[in-house]
């Protein structure tokens, strides 16, 4: 598909890819605001796991219920980050493909030579 080199259009895909590395930014800031809450679920999940591996016979029915509560709740928080990195990567590409296009460096945001 060829772009044309008007200079409206060029504007049109910078001003396009200004608001993409701004999403792509809030989206990073996302992640890393995230990413310490995924390592604490992570961990929470494995004590979790550990336990229910080796249920204590002393547990009652609702401490048992309890735990597989906060099991599915972890996963489901998991299932969640996950999916907002994953949207995250499709805006990379997305914003790499409109560089591409439109002749600009991914890195400093300048026109290619």
């Amino acid at each position: 598909m060829k772009l044309g080199g008007g200079k409206g259009t060029r504007r049109s895909l910078r001003e396009r890819a200004e608001r993409q590395h701004q999403r792509i930014a809030e989206l990073e800031r996302e992640v890393g605001r995230l990413s310490p809450q995924v390592a604490a679920l992570e961990s929470r999940l494995e004590d979790l796991r550990q336990r229910l591996d080796v249920p204590p016979l002393e547990a009652t029915d609702d401490q048992r219920a309890e735990a597989r509560t906060l099991v599915e709740e972890v996963r489901r928080e998991h299932a969640q980050v996950r999916a907002r990195i994953s949207a995250a990567t499709v805006f990379e590409e997305r914003l790499r493909v409109l560089e591409a296009r439109a002749g600009i460096d991914g890195l400093t945001g300048r026109d290619l030579p």
